[in-house]
Formats: structure tokens, C-alpha cells, sequence
């Protein structure tokens, strides 16, 4: 019997060895592909995003906690003045709130510069701290926020329907 015992004991073990590797190394490989993917990303000219970012079909698919993201390509409705303790541009033509974390709005008759120095200005006045300054240029470009532990992306793009106009989109989490 304990011959049996030992057997199904060390059999246990061997299981639970198995098991437990099978799990934690594709664990260990998603956070690694995570980071790969992230410093790939940064490390991308804005050019090359732009041009990834035009080449997804329109009909994007809904991606949990985030909606439809090619609506924030194109947001309806009237433009608020103040979003989450986020100033909006006087210059808004329209604006939507997609969820409690994110707000896009069109602005006509403005550059990306105009975005820059307004958020960077405001934003600092109401003690935000630049995490990284406008990165991009021309066909748009993005910045980041922090404050306590909130970080505000800023993305900015040519409106695709009006070469005059701009989207701006703020993600708050």
C-alpha cells in the first residue's frame, strides 16, 4: 500500500509541476509580448501609426470598454466647455462623450500647434504635469497628462471629411 501511496503521491506532484508551468509561462509570454509591442509602438516614426491607423477597414469592431472607435473619428452634438475637469477648445464645432473616460470634439480653423499650446498652458495651470510633450506633427500627434494618478492622452488628427477641421480625442484613466 504505501507503495501505491508514494506512487500516487509523486504522480501529484509531477501534475501539479506541469500544471503549474503550463500556466505561468504563457503568462511570463504575454507580459513580454506586452512590453515588445509597447516599445515597438513608441519607437514608431507618427508617420508610420498615421498610416496604420488609415489602412483599418471603417467598419472597426467594438472593442470591449471602448465602443466603436472610429466614432471618436467622428463625434456628434453639441461641444461642452468642460469635460471631467478637462477644458474644451472654444473652437469646438462638435463633441460626444463615448463613455466616462473618453470625449472627442472637431475644431475648425485651427492647427495642431493651437491644440499644444492650449492644453499644455491649461492643463499646467490646473496642475497637470507633462508626461510627454506633443509627439507627431502635420498629420497629427499625441500628448500625455498626469495628475495624482490620472494620466490624459491627447490625440490629435485631421478630420479625414474636412481638410480644414481637427479631432481632438481625450482619454481620462
Amino acid at each position: 500500500m504505501s507503495r501505491i501511496y508514494r506512487f500516487a503521491l509523486l504522480s501529484v506532484l509531477v501534475v501539479a509541476t506541469l500544471a503549474c508551468g503550463l500556466i505561468t509561462n504563457p503568462l511570463n509570454q504575454a507580459k513580454g509580448l506586452a512590453s515588445t509591442a509597447q516599445a515597438v509602438a513608441s519607437s514608431m516614426p507618427i508617420e508610420t501609426l498615421q498610416a496604420m491607423a488609415s489602412a483599418v477597414p471603417s467598419g472597426i469592431p467594438n472593442i470591449p470598454g471602448l465602443g466603436n472607435v472610429s466614432d471618436y473619428l467622428n463625434p456628434s452634438g453639441k461641444p461642452v466647455s468642460d469635460w471631467n475637469s478637462v477644458p474644451i477648445m472654444t473652437q469646438a464645432t462638435a463633441g460626444q462623450e463615448f463613455n466616462k473616460t473618453t470625449y472627442s470634439f472637431k475644431a475648425s480653423g485651427i492647427a495642431e500647434t493651437d491644440v499644444q499650446t492650449f492644453y499644455t498652458d491649461k492643463l499646467k495651470t490646473l496642475g497637470w504635469s507633462s508626461t510627454l510633450g506633443f509627439q507627431g506633427g502635420g498629420q497629427g500627434g499625441i500628448m500625455l497628462f498626469s495628475k495624482d494618478n490620472q494620466v490624459l492622452t491627447i490625440t490629435v488628427v485631421p478630420d479625414q471629411n474636412n481638410s480644414n477641421d481637427i479631432v481632438v480625442i481625450l482619454l481620462l484613466e
